[in-house]
């Protein structure tokens, strides 16, 4: 956890297969670059403050970020965190997506995020301005480890129904998996996407809607589900995306080159 991630290049230029199976990996990542540019959009790394940025300059159609993605506010660092920028034929912003890392073996889910020492570097000060976020679902005190949190997903206007959702995620987690070698992935997604099936597109196999209330700035207020999976389940989605698309095993000279 120690190793800062990319910030910038090309999906497949900045490809480092620490963890996991080198062949499907490879393959996933080579079809899941390519699904992405048959979209129109070119998948890059960018910096925490390239996310912000993308944000404050979409609030129209873009909540502010929950804080885990915020250096500053959340404590997120170059070695704990990594961002996907996704941008359209004319260099322009159009998808983004990215991923902490939480080493989570002496605690859980549920203890960090009531704590908020999930969300915030201060917590404290967070709970005395207001701040709170309460997880019922019971699976919340067993999910511990190495916890990778997804999130910071946008996409334009005129890049929603492009199915992107069904692979940027994919992309966010199995990258999570293969240089943190992550023990879950989970996200927290608002009651109303989560019921326009974005969590199932996304490949969650497991969802507990409206099991969160958030009050988190500079978010606001709001009820949230959780998505998460273990990792033997993220492969296997892989796997089967794979299978479903056809995608031929990797040869040698392609998984080395999806080292470097």
């Amino acid at each position: 956890m120690k190793e800062p991630l990319p910030k910038s290049g090309r999906l497949p230029t900045q490809l480092k297969i620490k963890y996991g199976p080198v062949g499907l990996l490879g393959r996933f990542f080579l079809w899941a670059d390519t699904a992405a540019r048959d979209r129109g959009v070119t998948l890059s790394f960018g910096s925490l403050q390239d996310l912000v940025e993308a944000n404050k300059n979409n609030s129209d159609t873009w909540r502010p970020l929950v804080p885990v993605f915020d250096e500053a506010l959340g404590g997120a660092t170059p070695e704990t965190a990594f961002v996907l920028i996704g941008r359209n034929k004319d260099g322009e912003i159009v998808a983004t997506q990215a991923a902490r890392i939480y080493d989570w073996s002496k605690t859980s889910l549920k203890d960090e995020a009531n704590s908020l020492r999930m969300f915030y570097a201060d917590p404290d000060a967070a709970i005395a301005r207001g701040d709170r976020c309460e997880i019922t679902a019971p699976i919340a005190e067993k999910i511990s480890g190495r916890v990778a949190f997804s999130g910071g997903i946008w996409y334009r206007r005129d890049f929603r129904g492009k199915d992107l959702g069904a692979i940027l995620p994919r992309i966010s987690r199995a990258y999570a998996f293969t240089r943190w070698h992550s023990d879950f992935t989970l996200g927290m997604m608002g009651d109303a996407v989560v019921a326009g099936g974005l969590a199932e597109r996304a490949g969650y196999t497991k969802i507990e809607p409206g099991c969160i209330e958030l009050v988190a700035s500079p978010l606001g207020q709001m009820r949230c589900g959780l998505i998460w999976m273990p990792s033997d389940e993220l492969l296997a989605d892989l796997a089967a995306i794979m299978d479903r698309a056809s995608v031929p095993v990797i040869g040698p000279r392609i998984a080395e080159d999806a080292n470097h």
